[in-house]
């Protein structure tokens, strides 16, 4: 399975700049880094030689300190993807679930670690809504459970109260659970970071890249019980994260400005790209907890990989989620972007499905700015 965010074979398949692709297939915050953080970036140039400090002590302050986690439950690395791919190394499960449709790596890396991977999938048609006493029977024997919330590609999330009695079920059968938080930044009501150090059998994970927008500095962190963090950090490697990813990551947690308005902006941006798609009576849209929408072309010919082609050919990106267990070839999703891209894809989809997606598709000047 390829992941979103290749603007760079797109580009080179159509002759173009990278940077001309509007890149609707990778949930990154459009807007970019926070000021704070690329100031802080700008005088932090003379610390690259030296080697970064292998405990990432201030970062861990100030992760800490923004989620009220303690110090010693934080394990910081190279983007949460290391620590998907650390943790059945670590852990060594024999039999494995995963929470579906999700992230291609959770199979991958359990594959890797020699786990035997099974899947319990969510149904599209029944809202992706989980079925505890089915997981319950689907868990038995299973060592490790993955599962995201929100969940990627779908967008959906299941309540703190739900994620925590999911817990106690694993628990009860012997089983870690790996949750997902990689799109909690844009839905912090259903997290259970603060909840994972005093749980035995839980590991949080969390993103920098989507909410933050950092995705190619990599930095992520796992948070769960002081003895689980130890026992990963006896694996992780040396200098796993950067100086200027600490740097950046340290100003960014600490831009309360940023980190309210970019909160803001996505509540009112998932909404107007929502409930414009709904407008175009061909595709089902569905309810997201994250930065990103997913929808199914209900009808025509066309399916989401003559979309993506038809579209790329405009500049416009979009991921095909016909790779995905559970969904399908008619299954795409779209990330928040600015206004005035939201418009222009808007435009594009009404053009190619015959239907006005939007009344005025004249962009918000204050929708296309952040700070």
């Amino acid at each position: 399975m390829t992941h979103g965010g290749n603007i760079w074979e797109a580009a080179k398949r159509l002759g173009i700049d990278p940077l001309n692709i509007i890149d609707f297939s990778a949930s990154i915050n459009p807007f970019g880094p926070s000021k704070k953080a690329l100031n802080a970036l700008r005088s932090s140039l003379s610390l690259i030689p030296p080697y970064p400090d292998p405990d990432s002590q201030g970062l861990k302050r100030a992760l800490s300190a923004r989620h009220g986690v303690p110090e010693g439950a934080i394990l910081p690395a190279n983007g949460s993807t290391e620590l998907i791919h650390l943790i059945p190394r670590v852990f060594r499960p024999k039999k494995a679930l995963i929470v579906g449709p999700a992230f291609s790596e959770y199979g991958r890396a359990l594959k890797l670690g020699g786990a035997k991977v099974a899947e319990f999938v969510l149904d599209w048609r029944d809202a992706f809504r989980l079925d505890e006493k089915r997981l319950e029977r689907r868990v038995e024997g299973s060592d490790m459970v993955f599962i995201g919330n929100p969940s990627n590609p779908a967008g959906a999330s299941l309540s703190r109260e739900e994620v925590l009695s999911v817990a106690a079920l694993c628990g009860k059968k012997g089983a870690i659970l790996v949750v997902d938080e990689a799109f909690a930044d844009f839905a912090e009501d259903v997290c259970i970071i603060k909840d994972a150090p005093s749980l035995r059998n839980v590991i949080a994970l969390r993103s920098m890249t989507k909410f933050y927008s950092m995705a190619g500095l990599r930095l992520g962190f796992a948070v769960a019980s002081v003895p689980v963090i130890e026992k990963m950090g006896k694996h992780i490697p040396p200098w796993s994260v950067n100086t200027l990813a600490s740097v950046a990551a340290i100003a960014s947690l600490t831009d309360a400005r940023y980190i309210e308005r970019t909160s803001k902006w996505a509540v009112a941006e998932r909404e107007f790209l929502s409930s414009s798609l709904e407008r175009l009576r061909c595709l089902r849209v569905f309810p997201s907890s994250a930065n990103f929408i997913m929808a199914l072309i209900e009808a025509g010919a066309l399916d989401a990989a003559g979309l993506k082609k038809r579209l790329i050919k405009k500049g416009l990106l979009i991921r095909d989620l016909g790779d995905f267990a559970g969904l399908g070839k008619a299954f795409f999703r779209v990330s928040l972007k600015k206004r005035v891209d939201n418009a222009a894809l808007l435009s594009e989809l009404s053009a190619i499905f015959g239907e006005k997606a939007i009344e005025a598709p004249v962009p918000s000047k204050s929708a296309n700015r952040l700070l």
